[in-house]
């Protein structure tokens, strides 16, 4: 029972280790989200790479997580699909410049949806094992599927100007959402460190 339990405690120790590439990936899309608001009037095509760029990057960060350790890590799942996916958004969105200025609120609606249902599936894993603070990854994935509703709807309604802003608005959602997982995360590192 006692190497089980070893065993248990060193496998989710290696589980959460990594808790410092979400923090960045989180960074970066708050910088991002503030960089959109500071600059409002860049050009259609200029974000369309700039989010193309995030978007992969996020991505490979989150297979980089999500793989890096061996053992089973809560929400491991949503985070390999959710980064495959961002990897292959991002790259339609920056080597094919002319279709992503065409299609960015559509493409940056749906990856803000995905976001948004893998913030809530992880909220919910991570609630079901009793983890502090899932309730308020739940409440973020809410909040990043309703900003995504709005992103997909505003073209339609209000025109490329509020995209932006509502966009921009989902990012900072996303960079807190991503910031307060890896802070968790980095709390249960502490915690298995002293148990050990």
């Amino acid at each position: 029972m006692e190497n089980s339990f070893a065993a248990l405690i060193e496998n989710s120790k290696q589980a959460v280790k990594y808790w410092w590439l979400l923090l960045l990936t989180g960074i970066a899309l708050l910088v991002i989200g503030i960089v959109v608001f500071a600059f409002p009037a860049q050009s259609y095509i200029g974000m369309s790479l700039m989010f193309g760029w995030l978007i992969l990057l996020s991505g490979i960060f989150q297979v980089i997580l999500s793989t890096a350790n061996k053992h089973y890590i809560t929400g491991r799942g949503w985070m390999l699909a959710g980064g495959i996916i961002e990897i292959v958004l991002g790259a339609i969105l920056v080597w094919n410049v002319a279709l992503s200025a065409a299609t960015l609120p559509i493409f940056l609606g749906f990856w803000l949806m995905f976001r948004g249902f893998s913030a809530i599936g992880l909220g919910g894993d991570m609630s079901s094992m009793n983890v502090p603070g899932s309730a308020w990854t739940i409440i973020s994935g809410i909040l990043l599927l309703l900003c995504s509703l709005w992103v997909l709807i505003q073209p339609l309604v209000f025109g490329t100007t509020m995209v932006v802003v509502w966009v921009g608005i989902s990012l900072l959602f996303a960079g807190i959402a991503a910031i307060s997982l890896a802070m968790q995360l980095k709390s249960a590192h502490k915690h298995l460190q002293k148990l050990a």
